[in-house]
């Protein structure tokens, strides 16, 4: 078995009492098709090794799992401010300023950003598919923080982790109506190629962000089956990696 991995981001790393991870798909127990480290328990994996991968990836981080906050995913610009553990139904937004609670989100090619504001100590996780992106979920996440928690955009910091890039992203015209042209290239007859990393990108300038405090991961996560799960690659086949983020003091 290969060993456990995680991707970490340069902007957060040197924050003092924040936990952070990204997983790849290394390291686990599940059999093909979903080899090795699948996290998700909703793709047709086997529940038990499902929940031995979490074990590993959370005695990884050494993150008590009844400290765990799981949104049920929806593809929507719901956003959910949290106090304590557990399921969260249909968003794809968690908010906290609740120390050692370890907010998590799920993702196949979408993408998961990560922010944290240092003044206010608040964290959030968001899931961020077209759809997501088209309802401005991650702008609305960082309004939602300005107005509740008096942070300052200036100085929140955000990573957006690896999901499929442009090149291996194909959308049509209905995707393509809800942007803006620029995050586009013609790929055919009422096909383009989107750039929706960039997307989420410009949506966090747009709430105030400083952009040299947005970092971007540029892998692809439809090219390096190696690294990690992909539904537009795989199908009905594949797993999910799980991104996750808490303040730690104890």
């Amino acid at each position: 078995m290969d060993s456990l991995k995680i991707i970490q981001f340069n902007l957060l790393k040197s924050q003092l009492s924040l936990v952070h991870a990204f997983s790849i798909r290394t390291g686990g127990c599940s059999n093909f098709p979903y080899q090795s480290l699948n996290l998700g328990l909703t793709c047709g994996d086997n529940p038990e090794d499902v929940q031995k991968n979490r074990n590993l990836y959370f005695n990884y981080l050494d993150i008590p799992q009844k400290r765990l906050v799981f949104p049920v995913q929806i593809h929507s610009d719901h956003i959910q401010i949290v106090d304590s553990p557990g399921i969260v139904d249909d968003c794809d937004a968690l908010i906290t300023q609740t120390s050692n609670l370890f907010l998590t989100i799920q993702t196949a090619d979408c993408f998961p950003v990560f922010i944290f504001d240092p003044q206010t100590i608040t964290i959030a996780i968001i899931h961020s598919g077209w759809k997501g992106a088209a309802a401005n979920i991650t702008g609305k996440t960082i309004q939602k923080i300005k107005n509740i928690f008096h942070a300052d955009p200036q100085k929140i910091l955000a990573t957006i982790g690896p999901g499929v890039q442009m090149k291996n992203f194909q959308v049509d015209e209905p995707v393509y109506s809800q942007f803006e042209p620029k995050y586009f290239t013609p790929d055919g007859p009422g096909h383009y190629r989107m750039d929706l990393q960039m997307a989420i990108f410009d949506q966090l300038l747009a709430a105030g962000l400083n952009k040299q405090n947005v970092e971007c991961n540029p892998d692809c996560t439809y090219e390096k089956e190696e690294l990690y799960y992909s539904y537009r690659r795989d199908g009905q086949n594949s797993g999910r990696m799980m991104g996750v983020i808490g303040i730690r003091t104890e």
